[in-house]
């Protein structure tokens, strides 16, 4: 028996073609969302490590810290050591700085003087903790990650 010549796809090849589309275009997805978050982790510990810089330099400058803020509010002493326009509310985080201590000084809690970051989506801050590895004494609760200024003892 002699078959006739075919053109085209069967049914078979078509839906095994886009089976294997699918399943490679769902691995895409899933790696976008992967570096998705690696990069907005890294743009957070750089915003943190630019407000823990402008703290520095405006301790060292006046020989104070700045007054701590509620979150995602710029301190008034802080402004002229960040770039302009910078804030603290992001879309996926909102920055605080804190400032613990007590007027006269000393020991007051775990420490005194920190950046605060806060956001909900827990697989951020996953990444974020990755992200910070052991670049600078950090504490991590929930949805929080506080980075550690000055503590008790006024070292870092």
């Amino acid at each position: 028996m002699k078959r006739p010549n075919r053109r085209g796809f069967t049914v078979i090849e078509l839906l095994t073609v886009l089976i294997v589309m699918a399943v490679l275009a769902s691995m895409m997805v899933l790696r976008f969302i992967d570096l998705k978050h690696r990069a907005i982790s890294t743009k957070a510990t750089t915003d943190m490590d630019m407000v823990r810089k402008a703290g520095y330099a405006r301790f060292y400058d006046t020989g104070a810290w700045p007054a701590g803020g509620g979150a995602g509010v710029v301190p008034g002493d802080l402004m002229p050591y960040l770039p302009n326009s910078f804030t603290f509310v992001r879309p996926e985080y909102t920055l605080e700085w804190e400032n613990v201590a007590p007027p006269g000084g000393g020991p007051s809690a775990s420490y005194q003087v920190a950046v605060r970051l806060t956001s909900s989506n827990a697989r951020l801050m996953q990444t974020l903790a990755q992200t910070m590895g052991n670049r600078s004494p950090y504490i991590m609760m929930g949805n929080e990650l506080v980075v550690i200024v000055v503590g008790p003892d006024g070292r870092i």
